[in-house]
């Protein structure tokens, strides 16, 4: 009898052991890969995520998103940021019921709030920089998402300049929403492409013990070319690797990051109709357009790969076309499993058809 108890006294002290979370460690808020996994496979399609890994898309609304079993998160774009610290509800449309409906019908997607966006950084920096205002945008980011049903917040703070105090700032209003949301939540990030965003030591302890995952900005490169009217590789392959595998360099847990993915392309005005390549000098610079937008454009047009298949070019009409099309989506996506990153991430939802998407889908799901 004795022998028994102490048999039972080991085994329950095995099983205790197995279900404590290390101190200091975050739970996954629900997305992780085993739980990826365990949706039916009567499901699996090339619409239906069905992979071990996360499919992230930025959305201004819900019904932006074509197919929404595609994702393991659908990031509303965005919160605002008024001077007091509180946030604007009306920027953001979605009513708690909307958003449960839409949850009941996709229970696989979960519906993050996005806080910042380029447009609003400068606003929400300048109330992540004030101690007062920093705590009160905590707590009312947190009570919006709790009121509205939703599932976490990713935030996207962009291009500070102070990476060590602005840094230091961030992660403190990251520890605050994570103290007030609690584990069952998700907080994820927008990362810049920038090395020193990065490399800073604030950012890494943020990455490693607030988030659940990095949504690496991997897009908008060449930025200062095009500005000076040489065309430029918008999702250039080559930098995005380097992009990731600074982030892989600093970041404990590699499957944290996703790699970002522009559903638009570039334009630019061109002195002869064939193709143009990177660094080559364009009449001007015609700015962004939707895929959607971009396909219809081009028609027929043929369409050449650069940058070992991670860049599509075609020219119509003396305007040259800079853009992700499905195989270089596919051709990225591949890479990112391949080497053992997290996932995917999108921007954004209205720009593309449903063929970027799904060629993003039809490769995650063979992982």
């Amino acid at each position: 009898m004795r022998k028994l108890s102490f048999l039972l006294l080991i085994v329950l002290m095995l099983i205790c052991a197995c279900s404590c979370e290390k101190p200091g460690a975050y739970k996954a808020a629900g997305d992780s890969g085993e739980e990826i996994r365990q949706r039916p496979k009567t499901e699996a399609s090339e619409t239906v995520l069905a992979s071990s890994k996360r499919n992230v898309i930025y959305a201004y609304t819900l019904q932006d998103v074509m197919y929404p079993d595609q994702y393991t998160a659908v990031v509303i774009s965005f919160i605002t940021t008024l001077a007091d610290g509180s946030v604007r509800e009306s920027s953001f449309p979605h009513l708690k019921e909307t958003v449960e409906k839409f949850k009941a019908e996709h229970p696989y997607t979960k519906v993050i709030a996005g806080l910042g966006g380029a447009s609003d950084s400068e606003a929400l920096g300048q109330v992540i920089m004030d101690p007062d205002k920093r705590k009160r945008l905590a707590e009312t980011t947190a009570d919006l998402v709790r009121n509205r049903a939703i599932d976490g917040v990713d935030l996207d703070w962009e291009y500070y300049s102070d990476y060590t105090e602005c840094n230091a700032a961030y992660l403190d209003f990251a520890l605050q929403l994570r103290a007030l949301l609690g584990p069952s939540y998700t907080i994820s990030m927008a990362g810049q492409s920038s090395g020193r965003f990065y490399n800073e030591e604030s950012c890494i302890s943020m990455m490693n013990e607030v988030l659940d995952y990095i949504s690496v900005m991997t897009y908008d490169f060449d930025y200062t070319a095009r500005q000076r009217s040489y065309i430029g590789y918008n999702g250039n392959f080559s930098q995005l690797k380097g992009v990731m595998e600074g982030y892989a360099s600093v970041v404990t847990d590699k499957s944290k990051l996703l790699v970002g993915l522009p559903l638009y392309g570039l334009k630019w005005a061109v002195e002869e109709n064939r193709i143009y390549k990177r660094n080559e000098t364009a009449i001007r610079y015609m700015g962004d357009e939707g895929y959607i937008k971009l396909v219809s454009e081009l028609g027929d047009a043929k369409v050449e790969y650069d940058d070992d298949n991670g860049v599509a070019l075609a020219v119509r009409r003396k305007v040259m076309y800079v853009f992700d099309d499905p195989l270089t989506v596919a051709t990225k996506t591949d890479w990112a499993c391949k080497n053992g990153y997290g996932g995917m991430m999108a921007w954004v939802a209205s720009s593309d058809n449903g063929d970027l998407e799904k060629a993003v889908t039809v490769e995650l799901n063979k992982y």
